[in-house]
């Protein structure tokens, strides 16, 4: 799925920083979820998740970010 325009812009620190990749979870709470991908040889604590739904995003993070991926992910 294509990252929409308002998810990039809302990450742009973590772009600029770390680059371009994010990977589509699904559905959350009727909201598309976007997480934010670091490489692989960074240390970074919580994870970044983007929800986007009406031309709005926002950024989850913390332990509600590692509640949503719980969901969303299976193993």
């Amino acid at each position: 799925m294509k990252v929409p325009e308002q998810i990039k812009s809302a990450a742009k620190s973590l772009i600029d920083l770390y680059g371009d990749a994010f990977d589509y979870l699904g559905k959350y709470k009727g909201k598309d979820a976007f997480l934010f991908r670091f490489p692989e040889d960074t240390d970074t604590g919580f994870p970044y998740i983007y929800l986007f739904k009406d031309g709005k995003a926002t950024e989850v993070t913390g332990f509600e970010a590692l509640g949503i991926i719980r969901l969303l992910v299976k193993d």
